[in-house]
């Protein structure tokens, strides 16, 4: 058994040996050449945590894209496209790995910020990977930038005509080479902007460095391997060597090998030439588009590539540039003095030249005006970059706004989506859209930046047009996000057509090559070859390397649009250029080329684009910015996008890798922004608001509220937004401002009893108003405790049933307070107070208080049964009590009249207190409900009790536990005196039962059916409830005269409806008082008198009404007459007091079912 277990298992970890070999393959062939731009993930790859990137990868070698019958060829091309190449990688993985990273490194989150002893050292030993890739990239750089200037040398060099194909060369133009080389200078360049603008990292590694020093001298203390020592000792001692000059001058006159080649440059002017004629022809064709609608993403860093070009030049020709270079570099400056790099890194173009040209060219008359102007310079481009934006501003929000719409409605699945005009039109809304991207983000970046370089502040409206700007760009990346699918699916279609487009315009040339070269005549004969025309040999030599040229464009066209691809491309193109003008349409080639370029590197261009990361160097503007999306509540929409905007200066400080500390305080920043600038006001606003609605309710005209001044805001609408989504957590404005409100009403509620009424009234409107589900505020009177004792209830039920009114929804006890006294507190008994009680009490008590209830409902009940025997109401009398039928009702009880009602009967003396006889029934059925409801609290707060002290209960008793311990008998007869003592104070009573179960007792102990007295009580009900209902209405009517007296108070009827739906239940009545139907009955007569009174308003109305006040009857609202509203005012309010009525009669039923 045993050894076929360790078969198995061996079997298990060779499969699983096997699928890490196969997984570790696949990953290395994906991953490829580490410098390589397709193995790494884009920019932003870290902003989610899933995330769709497409990109065309080239799996194929070089040498197997360039195969060719034309060896001599393809070996040219093959040469300058691998450094072009290498050159490209290296500049992409200097972007993405270092320029970021050296820009933040050293980085804390305020600048006062004191660092401890030590903290240097450890943040540069934690950044050492970060340097190691610095030095590598660099060096790499200066081998491949040294081989691509030793081809450039030789080629431009070379005088043997027997060299192919150079011998079919006439005029050498390779423009993509001299790109490449520019490329890689300007990498050098922006790392000595870096380093130069970031103290950090010198001081930091020469403190690294002295700290190594002394580590040596002491190993012994440290436990540290000498070999790990000696690795770490000679890469900090690399970068240390790489830092002592700039990198470019590091390049030029450090490097033995570059300055071997560079004397050799010197002596080839043809070379020279060749550079400066590429930076000519290359910013004529960038400087026309920067600052326009056709501006591309990469323009701006083609200007620095250029720089890094002509400094080279200014090096190796130890001259004065012709005077057209000085006239194109004027006009760049002029036009462009300074460019953005990594995440917003400003780098001043006038700086970069002063610093690294030689010190003769600082007197050229070029120079020393730059040099001069260099402030006046920026400050001009502030003024054009603000006349822009005040002059392009509304053409951009329209231009956003159709993009927007029709980039939605061109990009959906149907069946037409992969059809040839679809695709196209795709590509024309893609291609506006990034353009859109770039312009918009140019716009923000250069006035953020320059207005703090410059110091000048920004107008309020300014800021206001600024902050939809940075919502707009957020926007857009948010459209190309959300629609990223269909893309991902059209994109490779769309490569396919711009290939074809520009296979259209190479094919014709190749088939009128291929046509002489099958002659085998004279080039003479073709009229767009003439130029080639030398001689025979020379001649099919030009066609065959043209033939061959065009057929290795050709075949670049067929992949996938990768980067590789399309270096070849370019160089294949030049070097066919230099061959000979053909009838070719470079200007469209070129242009197609670009739009290829644009739409392969789709999704790192859109992330840098709408990338708003700079925004974190100026994040002193966040708190305005979001005060002003506040304070209009059109833009408030703009919120999410605006903390997503200031959310990229994360991820920027995460690739800069940053401390924990200053992420953590970044993110806080922006927490606190919102928190500050918008939960806090709109909390008070919401506050206030809810304040003077209820103000202006109680206190008439004290406060006065003008909204033509004021104006009108619907603040409901900065509820509705959904959580605001930071990269760790979300802001819940809703719950932030119903939190608030619940703090407040609660921290308020000890005020005196108008103002916590206040307080509730503002909860509930906030409720109604604005759907804030708001926390219950306890007021004094409910948390308070007033020493309620069962026992002194019991002693004096009486006083007790007459002294407090039920509340049956909040199941409390309130106070009466008796006519003509005045008190600001109302005394209230509730369930917590009866739980309290019972701990002190214990449950038997509150089996005795039942009991004691129990005899009370008798003796009501006989009192009832006296009263009804009683002959002072018989007769003639009689008959106004009993309801007889709808008709008699209708006629006996009008209850839209003020007059005292007709069934009123003289006086019967109750003690010292004159009641009519329906209110002496009405006083007998609420000491009933109120019995009753102390049944219900005691029950209750009963089962809180026990519920509350289940969770002490143990299951062995003290007696048990303490034999089993063995202890003395003494202890042993403690614990069964405490068990005696926890079973009379704790454990509930057998005979206390259910609310239910009380009245099924009760009914069976008492049979008050058979009471001769009371049998047409169910009679008595409807009259009892009319004399209720109209003394409340006469009371609410009350409370709208201004003489009326304060101290007068109204109870609730909750305990008189009880008491009813009780003595229904023991007498058995129930189905008796439905036949009645009273309730229906009573509601069909206010309905139909509500419908006369308004039908009769309406034809009065109508008699009054002329013929020619009938053509102006829609200006004015219709007029009913005062005794008529008044009739039908009061029915409405008698209307809802008997459905009050009848809702609380049937809880009460339902209570007792």
């Amino acid at each position: 058994m045993a050894s076929l277990l360790l078969e198995q298992q061996e079997r298990f970890r060779q499969v699983v040996d096997e699928c890490l070999f196969r997984s570790n393959a696949l990953l290395a062939d994906l991953c490829g050449d580490p410098f390589d731009s397709a193995s790494s993930l884009p920019v932003a790859s870290g902003a989610d945590p899933v995330r769709l990137h497409v990109e065309p990868v080239e799996h194929s070698h070089l040498s197997l894209l360039l195969q060719s019958d034309n060896v001599a060829v393809s070996k040219f091309v093959m040469v300058l496209s691998y450094d072009c190449i290498e050159i490209s990688n290296l500049s992409n993985l200097a972007s993405r790995n270092l320029y970021r990273q050296l820009h933040l490194f050293g980085h804390r989150s305020s600048p006062q910020e004191v660092l401890l002893e030590g903290e240097p050292q450890k943040a540069f030993g934690e950044s050492l990977s970060l340097f190691m890739q610095l030095c590598e990239t660099t060096i790499r750089m200066r081998d491949v930038l040294g081989n691509l200037l030793q081809q450039l040398n030789s080629v431009y060099s070379l005088r043997d005509k027997n060299v192919r194909p150079l011998n079919s060369i006439k005029n050498l133009k390779l423009r993509t080479a001299f790109e490449a080389l520019g490329e890689g200078l300007a990498v050098f360049l922006v790392l000595d902007e870096i380093i130069k603008q970031n103290a950090h990292i010198k001081s930091y590694l020469a403190l690294f460095s002295r700290m190594l020093n002394k580590v040596k001298l002491d190993l012994d203390t440290f436990d540290i391997n000498v070999e790990d020592l000696d690795l770490i000792d000679q890469v900090v001692g690399d970068v240390e060597k790489l830092l002592e000059v700039s990198f470019f001058q590091w390049l030029l006159h450090k490097e033995s090998s570059w300055q071997a080649t560079m004397e050799k440059v010197k002596n080839n002017k043809r070379l020279i030439d060749g550079c400066f004629s590429c930076i000519h022809e290359g910013l004529l064709e960038v400087l026309p588009r920067v600052g326009t609608w056709k501006e591309l993403p990469h323009d701006r860093w083609k200007i620095m590539q250029h720089m890094g070009l002509f400094i080279f030049s200014t090096y190796a020709s130890a001259l004065t540039p012709e005077k057209k270079i000085g006239k194109i570099l004027s006009d760049m400056l002029l036009l462009v003095p300074l460019i953005y790099v990594g995440g917003g890194k400003r780098i001043i173009l006038i700086d970069v030249l002063k610093d690294q040209c030689p010190s003769s060219i600082s007197s050229w008359p070029f120079m020393r005006e730059a040099i001069r102007d260099r402030n006046v310079l920026i400050s001009n481009y502030l003024k054009r970059i603000s006349e822009a934006h005040s002059r392009d501003w509304q053409a951009i929000k329209d231009a956003l706004s159709s993009w927007i719409a029709s980039f939605h409605s061109t990009v959906h699945p149907s069946a037409e989506m992969l059809s040839e005009g679809w695709l196209r039109l795709h590509l024309q809304k893609t291609m506006q859209g990034i353009v859109l991207a770039n312009r918009l983000q140019l716009l923000i970046l250069s006035i953020v930046d320059l207005h703090a370089l410059l110091e000048v502040p920004i107008k309020r409206e300014r800021l206001k047009s600024l902050c939809h700007m940075i919502v707009s760009l957020k926007v857009l990346g948010q459209t190309f996000q959300s629609r990223g699918p269909d893309m991902i699916r059209s994109l490779p279609h769309i490569i396919n057509i711009i290939q074809v487009d520009i296979e259209q315009l190479i094919l014709p040339s190749k088939y009128k090559l291929q046509a002489e070269v099958d002659k085998g005549s004279q080039m003479s004969k073709l009229g767009f070859l003439n130029s080639l025309a030398r001689g025979g040999k020379e001649t099919d030599t030009k066609l065959i390397d043209s033939l061959s040229l065009v057929s290795m464009s050709l075949q670049m066209l067929q992949g996938g649009g990768s980067r590789q691809r399309h270096l070849i491309f370019l160089n294949s193109l030049n070097v066919l250029q230099s061959i000979g003008s053909l009838d070719l349409d470079l200007l469209r080639v070129g242009k197609l080329m670009l739009k290829l370029g644009t739409v392969a590197n789709f999704h790192n261009i859109i992330a840098d684009v709408t990338d708003c990361s700079f925004l974190y160097w100026r994040r002193e503007m966040m708190e305005n910015l979001f005060s002003i999306v506040y304070m209009d509540v059109k833009r408030f929409p703009w919120i999410q996008y605006l903390v997503d905007a200031f959310s990229d200066g994360l991820r920027f400080l995460k690739l800069g890798n940053v401390g924990k500390l200053t992420l953590e305080a970044y993110e806080k920043q922006i927490e606190y922004g919102v928190k500050n600038e918008i939960v806090g006001p709109l909390c008070r606003d919401i506050e206030t608001d809810l304040r003077l609605h209820v103000h202006s309710t109680y206190l008439k005209g004290s406060v006065v509220v003008n909204p033509t001044k004021t104006g009108v805001r619907n603040l409901s609408w900065y509820l509705q937004i959904k959580p605001l989504l930071l990269p760790s957590k979300l802001i819940d404005i809703s719950s932030l401002v119903g939190n608030y409100l619940s703090s407040a009403f609660y921290n308020h509620s000890t005020m005196s009893i108008y103002d916590r009424k206040i307080y509730l009234e503002m909860q509930l409107l906030a409720g109604l108003k604005y759907g804030l589900m708001l926390d219950d505020i306890h007021f004094v009177g409910n948390s308070v405790a007033h020493n309620i004792d069962i026992n002194e209830i019991v002693q004096d039920l009486h006083a007790f049933v007459e002294n407090y009114s039920y509340n049956i929804y909040n199941q409390v006890f309130i106070e009466n307070v008796p006519k003509g006294q005045n008190k600001k507190n109302l005394r209230l008994i509730g369930v917590e107070d009866i739980a309290r009680s019972i701990t002190i009490r214990s449950l038997s008590r509150t089996c005795q208080a039942l009991d004691s209830v129990s005899q009370f409902l008798k003796q009501i009940f006989t009192i009832l049964s006296q009263l009804l025997q009683n002959k002072f109401w018989t007769g003639s009398s009689k008959e106004h009590i009993f309801l007889k039928n709808d008709k008699e009702l209708t006629n006996e009880y009008p209850f839209w009249q003020q007059a005292e009602p007709r069934f009123a009967l003289g006086k019967v003396a109750l003690g010292d207190i004159g009641l009519s006889f329906l209110e002496q029934l009405q006083f007998i059925m609420s000491k009933i409900g109120n019995a009753l409801g102390l049944v219900r609290i005691l029950q209750t707060g009963s089962s809180r009790h026990c519920c509350s002290i289940s969770r002490f209960t143990i299951d062995m008793s003290f007696a048990e536990s303490c034999l089993k311990l063995g202890f003395d008998d003494e202890i042993l007869a403690a614990g069964r005196m405490m068990d005696k003592a926890i079973v009379g104070n704790y454990e509930p009573d057998a005979r206390l039962k259910s609310f239910s179960s009380f009245i099924t007792t009760f009914i069976q102990e008492h049979e008050f059916s058979k009471d001769h007295n009371m049998k047409d009580l169910f009679q008595m009900f409807p009259s009892v409830i009319i004399n209720l209902v109209n003394s409340r209405v006469r009371h609410k009517d009350k409370l709208l005269v201004k003489e009326y007296d304060s101290g007068s108070t109204h109870y609730m009827h909750d305990s008189f409806l009880m008491g009813t739906a009780f003595s229904l239940k023991v007498l058995g009545q129930e189905r008796s008082f439905d036949e009645l139907n009273w309730f229906a009955s009573t509601r069909k007569s206010l309905e139909d008198k509500i419908s006369s009174l308004e039908g009769s308003s309406k034809v009065e109305e109508t008699g009054k009404v002329g013929s020619l006040a009938r053509l102006n009857l829609w200006r004015q609202s219709s007029s009913i007459p005062v005794e008529i509203q008044k009739d039908l005012d009061e029915c409405k309010r008698y209307q809802k007091e008997i459905e009050l009525v009848e809702h609380v009669l049937n809880i009460s039923r339902t209570l007792m079912s």
